[in-house]
């Protein structure tokens, strides 16, 4: 199995990717990831071929045989430009589609810390944020006949049930802590493999109480593609 990565610091935080292929190569030894992710970038800028990082990533996409590619926007577009975010979707899934035979994977993102200045400076409430999120990547996976990858729907559980508490890092406060980009990767190999997430290799620097939440709920949650 071949997996692409397109992103920005949600993604390469905590070397997701990695943990995804550790996860991958159980079901498949000789899987294969690989991302591109610069921080802050938005899925326009990965769209556009007048750039160099938009050459770069639109080369990427059709020079190798991928079976999913992975689609991730900057953390606050889907709510404030929710028409720009699905153009660029619709840009990007239209060149998967028509060059590669590979299947697109949005992942969805959360809301920032509820009751962080971060999150205040968006001017939403961080139900506001997620329900924002939540409806422009549904739309955006249905319209372009993408596979949606509700991480940020797990985010909100799991803060909703008092469980962890700590899937956004706390130094910060909206980037994933090594908890919370564990539980996107799990969620992420849930939605490809159908298989369940119990027993799943985890970094160390996952407690095994937070990890014996995330392999429960995105194994109950999550429905297959």
């Amino acid at each position: 199995m071949q997996v692409l990565f397109i992103g920005n610091s949600f993604t390469y935080f905590n070397d997701m990717p990695y943990t995804f292929l550790s996860m991958i190569r159980t079901v498949d030894p000789s899987a294969r990831v690989d991302s591109l992710a610069y921080g802050g970038y938005s899925l326009a800028q990965y769209a556009d071929e007048e750039t160099e990082v938009g050459k770069n990533a639109l080369s990427k996409i059709v020079s190798y045989d991928w079976d999913y590619v992975v689609l991730q926007e900057q953390s606050l577009l889907p709510c404030t430009d929710p028409d720009g975010f699905a153009a660029a979707v619709k840009k990007l899934c239209t060149v998967v589609h028509r060059m590669t035979s590979a299947k697109v994977i949005l992942y969805q993102t959360w809301a920032y810390k509820n009751g962080s200045e971060k999150l205040t400076a968006t001017g939403m409430s961080y139900e506001e944020m997620n329900s924002r999120l939540r409806n422009a990547y549904r739309t955006a996976s249905q319209d372009n006949g993408a596979i949606l990858a509700p991480v940020g729907d797990l985010f909100a559980y799991v803060y909703a049930s008092d469980h962890i508490t700590h899937l956004i890092n706390r130094n910060d406060n909206y980037h994933p802590s090594a908890s919370g980009s564990y539980l996107a990767a799990c969620v992420i190999f849930k939605v490809i493999t159908g298989k369940t997430t119990i027993g799943l290799p985890c970094p160390a620097s996952v407690s095994l109480y937070n990890l014996s939440v995330i392999q429960k709920v995105s194994d109950t949650m999550i429905t297959p593609s």
